[in-house]
């Protein structure tokens, strides 16, 4: 018995690396998949899980077109009859410094991450409301809110990617769908040409793409309630990050000079807040950290 028995999953840019990796796992737990990448390769991935006894199906639409991902979504309810899991993995970026970057460089990263992310996610939702159950995981990046020099289009479109899967995760969850981020570390083609062979070689051992589906699979379970959450997962390693506020200063007649005085007061994360949505970020800025609680506020 499988974790997935009786499952259908898609999974996209599914033909190599990461998303190959999500997609052998999940079969071998019992999925039936829709391997989608606009790569031929995705056939072999096909041909790998149906020789080891499992149940697939090939896609070669491109997620970045909105009917071209519909038709994914097709693939799955019509040929393997239904759809349980999304896995929005297919993701594309490239080196540019952003004094080189033009409109149509950082158009195309967003088409593909961003916007893909969108489209099937868009066509799948539906199914998944009807039936009142589903499981999405959405591949994001520490990019998103570390990132590095050249990579500003990769990192905004993985910044859309997590902000769509924070809300989805709460329109969803009466549905009995939960969404949940995943931002991984492994090297793969989109790692890029290294000239160092021997670090290249050992980023490779040491972060093989394999190590990521473990997370992945953990969150797809229909035992898991995790949702909204962001987790890495890298090297072996599994972690949940978040996003925290700290207590801040605050005067109800803030100035420029007040925050040069006490901008050691605004930095320091002693006693910060784990912030889970907005409502509680609002209720942390305004009433829980300040001296609004005991203000008479004039709604005039």
């Amino acid at each position: 018995m499988g974790f997935f028995d009786g499952q259908v999953a898609v999974v996209t840019g599914a033909g190599a690396g990461m998303g190959k990796q999500h997609a052998l796992l999940l079969a071998s737990q019992g999925a039936a998949v829709v391997v989608n990448d606009v790569s031929p390769a995705a056939q072999d991935t096909v041909n790998e899980i149906v020789a080891a006894g499992g149940r697939a199906a090939v896609s070669h639409h491109d997620v970045s077109n909105r009917d071209q991902a519909g038709e994914l979504i097709a693939v799955a309810t019509e040929q393997l009859g239904g759809l349980h899991i999304v896995v929005s993995n297919a993701g594309i970026i490239s080196n540019v410094p952003f004094l080189d970057m033009d409109a149509a460089t950082f158009d195309k990263v967003m088409k593909v991450n961003a916007y893909g992310a969108f489209n099937v996610l868009n066509a799948a939702w539906p199914h998944l409301v009807h039936q009142g159950y589903g499981r999405v995981v959405m591949i994001s990046s520490s990019s998103a809110w570390t990132s590095q020099p050249l990579i500003g289009h990769y990192a905004a479109s993985k910044g859309a990617v997590l902000g769509l899967a924070k809300t989805l995760a709460y329109e969803g969850a009466e549905h009995g769908i939960t969404v949940n981020v995943v931002a991984p570390g492994a090297f793969t083609q989109m790692s890029g040409d290294m000239q160092d062979e021997a670090a290249r070689k050992q980023i490779e051992t040491m972060m093989p793409a394999r190590l990521v589906s473990p997370v992945v699979a953990w969150l797809l379970r229909r035992e898991n309630t995790y949702n909204g959450e962001i987790f890495e997962a890298a090297a072996g390693r599994a972690a949940h990050n978040f996003v925290g506020s700290t207590k801040g200063y605050w005067n109800k007649n803030l100035s420029i000079n007040d925050l040069i005085a006490h901008e050691t007061q605004v930095m320091d994360t002693d006693g910060f807040a784990v912030i889970a949505d907005t409502g509680k970020l609002a209720a942390w800025m305004t009433v829980e950290n300040t001296g609004w609680a005991n203000e008479s506020l004039d709604t005039n």
